[in-house]
């Protein structure tokens, strides 16, 4: 099935929309919590205690202005598409009192695993403010799905991977997003991965510009951790705190030009794999990992000559 067709019948714009034909297609309902089970999807999804509890609050004074979405399961009970923050804050409010032990959700009928699980990764695009890990979670989620498009929808024949993403996003939620945008989003996601816990929250908080995080990402643990020290001293603007990375990172040599050249054509490779890897780049790849070791143990030897002396 094309991201197209998913589209026509499942866009996150429609769903949200309050057209009669709409309210007709998903209705609404009132389901007791015990009967929602959450996507196993959504564990890529921020569940923290304090925005939590933050909703809750909000929906017992506001009311729940956004309706969750769920499919009825073939096997009895629905399973939870888009609102998992919503149900989980019902859940604390219904300790207090029944009125919330039973949640209001727009129900869908009749899709698929993969439709559902597309459904879930696009929604949070259209519902809610995501971290730079959360959106890189939810693009390379869609993997699996660009994987099937290309076997069954020949119009995504040729297209870069992040391309196809891009159009699937679009046209499950109506908001343009490019290609370059996703890729360069899950290779901020994989450096941010790379830095120590402190650094990640505050990455995630949208407190570290790109630089500051390459130079982080470039950097061992030891000095990611006395650069976190110093941060947490006192409050910074996103531009000191680059400032303040980029002076306790500069003392670490960075590496020859050639090796991070070399790297990156590398990771730019590995991020883009071809479908049908040809015998000639598997020779390619073990010519090159004959070369890393020839040069790693060259480097090694030298590195204790020098310690020798």
């Amino acid at each position: 099935m094309s991201a197209m067709e998913v589209a026509n019948g499942f866009s996150i714009s429609g769903l949200l929309d309050a057209s009669a034909q709409t309210a007709n297609r998903f209705p609404v309902k009132e389901i007791p919590l015990d009967d929602i089970s959450e996507h196993p999807g959504n564990v890529a999804y921020s569940m923290d205690e304090e925005g939590i509890a933050r909703l809750a609050e909000s929906i017992e004074r506001d009311g729940l202005t956004d309706l969750p979405l769920v499919r009825r399961l073939q096997g009895g009970g629905f399973q939870m598409i888009s609102g998992h923050r919503r149900m989980a804050a019902f859940r604390l409010l219904a300790q207090r009192g029944p009125s919330y032990s039973k949640l209001p959700c727009r129900v869908i009928a009749d899709i698929s695993d993969e439709q559902a699980l597309v459904l879930l990764h696009t929604a949070n695009f259209f519902t809610r403010a995501l971290t730079v890990t959360e959106r890189a979670a939810a693009t390379k989620a869609l993997g699996i799905q660009v994987e099937q498009m290309r076997a069954t929808d020949p119009t995504v024949a040729g297209m870069r991977t992040e391309d196809v993403k891009a159009r699937i996003v679009e046209e499950m939620t109506g908001r343009k997003v490019s290609g370059k945008t996703i890729k360069r989003e899950e290779a901020m996601a994989d450096k941010v991965a790379k830095l120590i816990p402190e650094w990640r929250e505050v990455a995630d908080s949208g407190e570290l510009s790109a630089k500051a995080i390459d130079a982080l990402e470039r950097s061992g643990e030891a000095t990611q951790r006395s650069a976190f020290d110093k941060w947490a001293e006192s409050p910074r603007t996103k531009a000191a705190t680059t400032e303040l990375v980029a002076s306790m990172t500069a003392s670490e040599p960075a590496a020859d030009k050639r090796l991070v050249s070399a790297e990156k054509a590398l990771r730019r490779f590995v991020a883009n794999l071809p479908k049908n890897p040809s015998a000639a780049d598997s020779e390619a790849i073990d010519r090159i990992a004959e070369l890393a070791r020839q040069a790693a143990n060259a480097v090694s030897g030298l590195t204790d000559a020098h310690g020798a002396r």
